[in-house]
């Protein structure tokens, strides 16, 4: 278990059990505990996952906790057959990659489960994908193959019960009004984006809650739940250089940032700037207190977060490395293919060339008086800065 911590709707647990009954077999579960550099994060997993290992022994007398640094090649021995969660971004497939090995070497059988997309990768297509619009089609007109619910009568974990309250919260509280979710002075956005990481929610667990209701919102959160995140599992799957600044998006985009390299940046601003809220933009510096003091980020602050960096770097380069390292890092939902697809997005990716500025060239631009006209922004700010100081 590496990826998706639950019981409902676990369809890597749901085949291992199978397989291992259909085969009178044994079944063993080994829960790797996930990559993560910020303590805050594995304190987030852990407080979630109390209950785990309890709960799956109801299914296995032999439950393991691990973590993920530890040598655990030796739990493969005398192993007839492995269920793995699939692997797609780097850390996850190193380890996928060494399980492979001694899999080989053991002569065991290997077997990988998508369990926290809604269509597996390669069902939904061949290929990179270049925008939602080209996967769109291919996404929707599979959703009824794969809308199946497995272990639904079973007990659930902490983490599973946390998940399915933030879901409950958002369709009583904020459906209605999801078409305001851009705001970052409202609070309208699911906050699913942490239990959706984890595995501790299932995507079709979230469409089914959602087929209840009758709400003109429910098709454009939809969208978002399931062709934007599954465009980014696409884009990871598909593009094995997605975390590289060099490989991850279009020839058009380098093109123009390689033009405009050069252009004058009236500012200049470090990592060290950001975490410590030094900009003269009171917005960027509201994001970054959001970012640093709770793990979030407003998903439209999200967009001209990074467009900032961008902004404020000496090259492109450096501005996609400060935005990855700090996504990874202070998101709870970082270290997602949503997270480097997010960053990429700002750099062109899955966008189109739109009118030629400095400095962005022919990257989307985004302004604080777009946040202005748009926005009552002031009141995200004074939002942030009551958070700062502790009120």
């Amino acid at each position: 278990m590496t990826k998706s911590f639950r019981i409902k709707n676990n369809y890597s647990l749901y085949e291992a059990l199978n397989y291992a009954k259909n085969n009178r077999l044994k079944l063993e579960i080994i829960v790797v505990e996930p990559y993560e550099e910020n303590p805050r994060n594995i304190k987030f997993f852990e407080d979630n996952t109390i209950d785990l290992v309890e709960k799956l022994k109801l299914f296995s007398d032999d439950v393991k906790y691990i973590k993920r640094d530890n040598q655990f090649i030796d739990l493969l021995e005398d192993l007839n057959s492995v269920f793995i969660d699939k692997a797609y971004l780097r850390f996850d497939i190193l380890l996928f990659d060494r399980i492979k090995k001694e899999c080989l070497l053991r002569k065991i059988n290997l077997f990988t489960v998508e369990s926290n997309v809604f269509v597996p990768v390669l069902m939904a297509s061949d290929k990179e994908e270049y925008s939602a619009k080209t996967i769109r089609n291919k996404i929707n007109s599979k959703i009824n193959d794969y809308r199946v619910s497995v272990l639904d009568n079973m007990p659930i974990t902490i983490g599973e019960k946390e998940a399915l309250r933030v879901l409950e919260d958002f369709i009583e509280r904020k459906l209605t009004n999801y078409h305001l979710h851009n705001d970052p002075s409202l609070d309208y956005t699911s906050l699913l984006s942490p239990y959706l990481k984890y595995g501790f929610i299932s995507p079709v667990t979230i469409y089914d809650n959602l087929a209840k209701v009758s709400n003109e919102n429910k098709e454009a959160f939809l969208e978002e739940l399931i062709v934007r995140r599954e465009l980014a599992y696409n884009f990871v799957y598909f593009n094995p250089t997605y975390d590289q600044f060099k490989y991850m998006t279009y020839d058009w985009a380098y093109k123009s940032m390689n033009q405009h390299l050069k252009d004058e940046r009236l500012y200049i601003y470090t990592k060290e700037d950001y975490i410590n809220f030094n900009t003269h933009d009171p917005y960027f510096n509201a994001a970054m207190i959001e970012m640093v003091y709770t793990g979030r980020m407003h998903s439209y602050m999200r967009m001209y977060w990074c467009k900032k960096i961008i902004e404020w770097s000496k090259d492109y380069q450096e501005a996609y490395e400060i935005a990855i390292e700090l996504n990874n890092y202070y998101f709870i939902d970082g270290f997602t293919p949503n997270g480097y697809c997010g960053v990429a997005w700002c750099f062109g990716k899955h966008d189109r060339a739109w009118t030629e500025r400095p400095i962005f060239g022919k990257l989307r631009y985004m302004n604080d008086n777009g946040l202005k006209r748009k926005f009552h922004i002031e009141d995200y700010v004074v939002k942030m800065n009551e958070i700062r100081k502790g009120e």
